[in-house]
């Protein structure tokens, strides 16, 4: 048995890498079970074994520190050696608040920290190894694993801020310090040290009672307080003012308000009359109660001049007096008169409120509320990934409204949209959805922009009897008249009403007074002058004009009834192959090269386009669903050239409008983020038509002729685009006019 009661051949073991769980147990004092299994050795002559010596020693002097061998270490998985309690490791980058102390190191330092990863310090003990050459040291490797510890240490100890070993951190290095500075300046790990005026000796800071230097305030003026990493005693900026103020002939005396003896101005060191400007307008709301609001040095320095000024003012001009408007600005600022009240009972609807008298330069004071909801819209608008700065005008129209009504009540819409329309630099869009997600909208009651705008094209007739002739036929249209009849649809409503319009404004204008008054005579006078589609369309819009008119009993007789026009339709046309070959060639963006493709394939029209919804794609079956309202879904089957392009548009709206909530499967770069989800302007549709130099209902009639061509068979017709039988007919007729005589003949 060996002095540590195991025998040589399990130290041996243990030597060989056979048994390194019970190298760790021993070594650290645990406790393993006994019966330790071991490989036989094998004695060859001329091979010899490696030394079997102890891995612990036993516990002789209470306290001691085993060493761990070499061989044993180099198998270590993690460090052995690494005393978090030496030069503690700090996060890189991190700014350090407060002035490194002066410190003194030892070798037993070092060795706490020997397994420890330190940046640079392989650099180092390169360096080091070559100047134990230059200088032929004997005692070699003692010199280097010395040096290599303190040089651990030095770069351990370095701010988290710096690269660079500061060059008064050497004096904490005991004699080994210049060795050690030359090998960090080799390596480039040594900073340069500042001028001597502005970094003073060791033992020169603030002292404690009894006259000891105190370490711990180095870094902090003892002037004006300010922290900085640095081991100064006074900061520039006191540096400078404390020389200023001699050369006025200022004294040391004590200050009037903090009773300490320093150099004075006006009464008050440098730092008092600092607090005192500050704190004398308390807009920034630093002032406390019962004690002072320190600060840093460097470029956060708070500045002062050094010019004769009375306690308790400051310069009239610069940023103290720009301080002093802002806050006459926020003490005149007082909460609305006009704050609504939920308990306040509702008499009667209110009309709509009138913002245009509103002096929206000078807003209210927020309430509490009203500032939390404008501080979350601007947390909402940032969360979506929009430049707040490009959205000022609608953070300006959220805060004149809830600072004149509060946030207590629904805000209407019409406020927001009558506000946003004063002027330019007021919008609404952003506000009237966020606060419809956070349920503080009033929606304004649905209105047809078709109906409004013909009810305003109804009001600029002058004769109060036509104009009243007008609304009546705008009402029998929508279904609102005194007999219910089948509303048509909006835009139709406007087109009539458009049509007829001029007509009406030259009856006004040659005196008639009364659509009573119309004859026969006044309607072929203004049909005979045109010809063709414009002819039909007038047409069709006075003898719907006056039949709505009969209806209500508003004239005795309809005289447009025996009116009639004899107009030619044209037949549907194919376009030449050269206009149709490459134009997909022609557009890069996906969505346009989609829409392209379902008008010339399968032949749907604009306005299908923008109701298109996402879930009407079914990529997998590979149909699309067509709504009609007022008639079944129609089923639209793509192919394979289709579907690649759907596929494509799919994967560039995910990729650039991840989080878009707009139900519709086409959208633009201002509907994707709105959150109403409304739906892409038929403009949209038609300019990417008017690139390609083609109208989208001429593609649709090409592939619908085609296929009547190949086809002949109007069912099918029928079954792939959604016609109605008498068109489906009047195409199957067109490419095949020998079919007129036929059973398909209408």
């Amino acid at each position: 048995m060996t002095r540590s009661g195991v025998c040589a051949p399990c130290l041996l073991a243990a030597r060989l890498g056979e048994d390194d769980p019970w190298a760790w147990g021993e070594l650290r004092g645990e406790d393993l079970a006994p019966g330790r299994p071991r490989q036989l050795v094998l004695g060859i002559e001329g091979i010899s074994l490696p030394e079997a010596r102890p891995v612990r020693m036993p516990q002789g002097k209470p306290g001691r520190r085993y060493s761990v061998p070499a061989w044993l270490r180099a198998r270590s998985p993690e460090p052995l050696q690494d005393d978090p309690r030496i030069c503690t490791p700090q996060v890189p980058g991190q700014l350090g608040l407060f002035a490194t102390p002066a410190r003194r190191f030892a070798r037993t330092h070092a060795a706490r920290i020997r397994d420890r990863h330190v940046p640079g310090f392989e650099a180092v003990a390169g360096h080091l190894r070559q100047m134990a050459d230059e200088r032929r040291i004997k005692v070699r490797t003692m010199w280097i694993w010395r040096l290599e510890g303190f040089a651990r240490l030095a770069l351990a100890a370095r701010d988290p801020d710096q690269h660079q070993v500061a060059a008064e951190a050497l004096h904490d290095l005991l004699y080994y310090g210049p060795v050690l500075g030359q090998a960090l300046q080799r390596a480039g790990l040594l900073a340069s040290p500042p001028p001597a005026r502005l970094v003073p000796p060791r033992g020169t800071g603030p002292t404690r009672q009894g006259g000891q230097r105190d370490p711990e305030l180095r870094g902090q003026c003892t002037h004006c307080l300010a922290w900085a990493n640095d081991r100064r005693t006074l900061c520039a900026p006191c540096t400078s003012w404390s020389t200023e103020v001699r050369k006025h002939g200022g004294s040391e005396a004590e200050c009037e308000r903090c009773h300490r003896t320093l150099l004075l101005s006006g009464g008050m060191c440098r730092r008092c009359r600092i607090v005192v400007v500050e704190t004398e307008v308390d807009a920034a709301q630093v002032a406390m109660v019962g004690g002072d609001q320190l600060w840093f040095a460097g470029l956060h320095a708070a500045a002062l001049a050094t010019g004769p000024m009375p306690p308790g003012t400051a310069a009239h001009h610069g940023r103290f007096d720009l301080k002093r408007r802002r806050a006459r600005a926020a003490a005149q600022r007082r909460l609305s008169e006009h704050l609504l009240d939920p308990a306040q009972l509702e008499l009667f609807a209110a009309p709509p409120r009138d913002w245009s008298r509103l002096d929206t330069t000078h807003p209210p004071a927020l309430t509490e509320a009203a500032a939390a909801l404008v501080a979350d819209f601007t947390t909402y608008m940032r969360s979506r990934g929009w430049n707040t700065n490009a959205f000022n005008g609608n953070i300006r129209t959220l805060r004149i409204v809830t600072g004149h009504l509060g946030t207590e009540l629904l805000i209407r819409e019409t406020d927001i949209r009558a506000l946003a329309s004063l002027r330019p630099s007021l919008n609404g869009a952003r506000v009237l959805n966020y606060l419809r997600l956070r349920g503080l909208l009033e929606p304004q009651p649905p209105q047809e922009p078709n109906i409004a705008r013909a009810r305003h094209h109804a009001c600029s007739v002058s004769q109060p009897a036509f104009a009243a002739a007008l609304h009546t036929f705008i009402d029998v249209l929508t279904g609102q008249s005194s007999i219910p009849s089948r509303p048509r649809r909006p835009k139709t409503v406007e087109n009539y009403v458009v049509t007829v319009l001029p007509t009406v404004h030259a009856w006004s204008a040659a005196g008639l007074t009364d659509p009573r008054q119309i004859t026969t005579e006044h309607i072929e006078g203004v049909l005979d002058p045109l010809c063709g589609d414009q002819a039909h369309r007038l047409h069709t819009a006075l003898r719907s004009l006056f039949r709505a008119l009969k209806r209500e009993r508003l004239v005795f007789r309809d005289p447009a009834r025996n009116i009639s026009l004899t107009i030619s339709r044209p037949l549907p046309a194919s376009l030449p192959a050269d206009r149709i070959a490459g134009l997909l060639d022609q557009l890069d963006d996906p969505r346009d090269r989609l829409m392209t493709a379902l008008v010339a394939i399968h032949a749907l029209l604009p306005g299908q386009l923008t109701r298109l919804l996402h879930g009407d794609l079914d990529r997998s079956k590979g149909r699309l669903r067509l709504r009609r309202p007022g008639h079944s879904d129609h089923l639209v089957y793509l192919d394979a050239f289709t579907l690649r392009l759907a596929t494509a548009w799919e994967h560039r709206r995910h990729r650039r409008w991840p989080d878009s909530s707009n139900p519709h499967l086409f959208v633009t770069r201002n509907t994707a983020v709105d959150d109403s989800g409304p739906p892409i302007s038929a403009d949209t549709v038609y300019k990417t038509f008017r690139r390609l130099g083609l109208p989208p209902s001429v593609l649709r009639i090409d592939r619908i002729y085609d296929e009547a061509r190949h086809s002949a068979d109007p069912v099918r017709l029928m079954q792939l685009f959604g016609l109605s039988n008498h068109s489906a007919t009047r195409y199957v007729l067109a490419a095949h006019p020998d079919k007129k005589n036929g059973p398909i003949a209408p």
